[in-house]
């Protein structure tokens, strides 16, 4: 018998990022943990709490970390004029690792893989704690994986240079099956489904609504674009959680501001819309069930009719 192997994968979404708290505590609950988990952009950052203190961590880690005053970080080196970003990443990642271990990481049996864009060789790559030489390589794969292009600096690691991979491959179903997924969990913190919009009050309403579909496009574009037939791709299961209609659309004004009310909030929907969707996947096993219980029925009076049948027509001979 094959051996299971879980793997979830963790979409980015920036501030949003609470949402996977939830519903992997939800998961937890359930018994279902993971073997590997492939974190994108904000998905890495929980990919390394996951890694270095489970889900307890990431509850903590999200419940006490406010954003803008450590991404806000203007420095003499980089800046727009003699680099090319806004600010320096330093103060923001010295903050996230005050809460990841990355020796632990790269010691961790569950393997952690991140999504970089590698811009010198112009493509998606993807790095593991086994593809890391040291703990302090590690590091480095990390902090490349949420190098948000322009706002940060780009990250040079064997001669590339990396930033945040979430632009080109968010939900990269492919490197599931390339760690033997027997089953995959995709955890997305961007909405699938947007409202219906039947017209459009101004030009600003107009880019709005354009804006909101870029954002669940290029969010959920490796899981759009996957095959997947009767709930699994190329045969294995796959397990989606994406928040509701609620959390829909880009919060522009609000896409790098973390705190904790809003976090504790994304938590809690994020546990809420993990419980609906097993709900409804114990539902559709219901119906299934029923629905072969009744064919069977069905079958078995055919075939009793037929019998009798047969038998009549041999008594009257």
């Amino acid at each position: 018998m094959a051996r299971r192997r879980r793997v979830f994968i963790l979409g980015g979404g920036a501030a949003l990022g609470a949402h996977h708290v939830g519903a992997m505590r939800y998961l937890e609950e359930q018994g279902i943990t993971p073997d590997a988990v492939i974190g994108s952009s904000i998905g890495i950052i929980n990919a390394c709490l996951y890694t270095t203190g489970g889900v307890a961590l990431m509850e903590t880690g999200w419940s006490e970390f406010s954003s803008m005053r450590h991404i806000v970080n203007f420095s003499l080196r980089h800046n727009l004029l003699t680099s090319f970003s806004l600010f320096s990443q330093e103060k923001l990642a010295r903050q996230i690792e005050r809460y990841v271990d990355y020796k632990t990481i790269f010691e961790n049996p569950v393997e952690a893989a991140f999504v970089l864009l590698n811009l010198s060789r112009g493509r998606g790559e993807i790095y593991s704690s086994r593809d890391a030489e040291s703990p302090e390589e590690l590091k480095k794969f990390a902090r490349a994986g949420y190098a948000i292009p322009f706002m940060f600096p780009p990250i040079k690691i064997r001669g590339d240079w990396f930033v945040d991979g979430g632009f080109a491959w968010n939900i990269p179903m492919e490197q599931a099956l390339r760690m033997q997924a027997t089953e995959i969990y995709v955890l997305t913190v961007i909405a699938h489904e947007l409202p219906y919009q039947k017209r459009f009050k101004s030009m600003a309403d107009y880019a709005g609504r354009f804006l909101d579909v870029m954002w669940r496009t290029v969010g959920n574009v490796g899981y759009f674009y996957t095959p997947i037939e009767d709930g699994k791709f190329q045969g294995v299961p796959v397990t989606l959680i994406q928040p509701g209609e609620d959390l829909s659309g880009l919060p522009v004004l609000d896409i790098f501001n973390v705190h904790p009310r809003k976090s504790r909030r994304l938590i809690e929907l994020g546990y809420r819309d993990a419980k609906r969707m097993f709900a409804r996947i114990r539902a559709g096993s219901k119906r299934a069930a029923g629905e072969r219980v009744r064919e069977e029925m069905a079958d078995a009076v055919v075939g009793n009719h037929v019998g009798e049948k047969g038998a009549s027509r041999r008594g009257k001979r």
